[in-house]
């Protein structure tokens, strides 16, 4: 295994399915203009958010994106009119962010896209393995994911 070519390391290949997908379903979303993150966002904050919304470092948590990068994001979806920022009830030093009417309406225009691109790649693995390892396969890298720190 000390052999192996990078092309040929773990890896590599799942970056390199993560590119594609991330690729195709940013084609998918050209058409309603708006970027991948931006439409995770939304979709994380409908899914996670409820009415209260959710903090920064939640989102950022959520969506494995840094904090700097999710304050850019956030700065232009509020420009854009698709979130708003409110103040937390509970603990007013912390800002909560929320889909605004026009993001819960490109939401509901989007979300078949990417449901769209799940089915799509469900299908894919499915054509060259059985369900059984496809759950083996989703339980071994959920415990992969929380056994890798997210920072060093």
């Amino acid at each position: 295994m000390a052999d192996e070519t990078y092309s040929g390391s773990l890896g590599f290949i799942v970056a390199s399915i993560n590119r594609k997908l991330e690729r195709q379903l940013e084609e998918r979303l050209r058409p309603a203009n708006i970027v991948l993150d931006q439409a995770r966002v939304l979709r994380v904050l409908a899914e996670q958010g409820g009415k209260a919304g959710l903090i920064m470092s939640e989102l950022s948590r959520l969506l494995v994106i840094d904090a700097s990068t999710l304050t850019k994001i956030i700065d232009r979806m509020c420009s854009e009119g698709l979130v708003y920022r409110a103040p937390d009830p509970t603990d007013r030093r912390r800002v909560r962010i929320l889909l605004s009417a026009n993001g819960k309406t490109l939401l509901r225009k989007i979300r078949p896209l990417m449901s769209k691109q799940e089915a799509d790649f469900q299908k894919a693995v499915k054509e060259v393995m059985d369900d059984d390892s496809v759950d083996a396969l989703k339980a071994l890298l959920g415990r992969l994911d929380t056994s890798i720190p997210a920072r060093n």
